[in-house]
């Protein structure tokens, strides 16, 4: 999971290596694990200043497929995301990429965030994976996170399939 220089609309390979790193404990170091929970970290190479994290949860009562609409659902994201101050689509570019705007409060002493994300998402049977990478934008009053690459890849387990 490396940033790119330029942001371009996935496709399959990218979508594949995404999933790969995922599935992949290859130089992945456990910084948490708890319950249903576990946080991995790699640390970027000795040029990079960027660390790769990822995370595992369990949702044992909650079917991945309604994850991914959950997940997916722009407009629905302020009745479970208690932090949203603003978030829209800016507009479709294909039938699964989008651009979209995205802000969030912080604890004080930080500022609060916005971001403006390039989003490209694949169901794929009952697996689902969902892509961001950040977008450049004009600078505002809040802060600029850059995000090479999150996402969620659902897979569903037990009875909540």
């Amino acid at each position: 999971m490396s940033c790119r220089d330029s942001v371009q609309i996935p496709d399959d390979r990218d979508f594949v290596a995404f999933r790969e790193e995922c599935e992949s404990d290859r130089d992945w170091k456990v910084s948490y694990s708890k319950g249903s929970v576990s946080v991995w970290v790699r640390a970027g190479g000795s040029e990079s200043c960027v660390q790769s994290i990822k995370c595992r949860m369990e949702c044992r009562e909650v079917a991945a497929a309604t994850l991914y609409d959950v997940l997916h659902d722009s407009e629905y994201r302020s009745k479970w995301d208690s932090n949203v101050i603003e978030s829209f689509d800016i507009g479709r570019l294909t039938a699964n990429a989008d651009v979209g705007y995205y802000a969030w409060k912080c604890p004080k002493p930080l500022k609060n965030r916005d971001v403006v994300t390039l989003r490209s998402w694949l169901p794929m049977g009952d697996d689902f994976i969902i892509m961001n990478y950040s977008v450049k934008h004009p600078v505002s009053a809040t802060g600029r996170p850059i995000g090479c690459l999150w996402g969620a890849y659902g897979v569903p387990t037990g009875s909540g399939r």
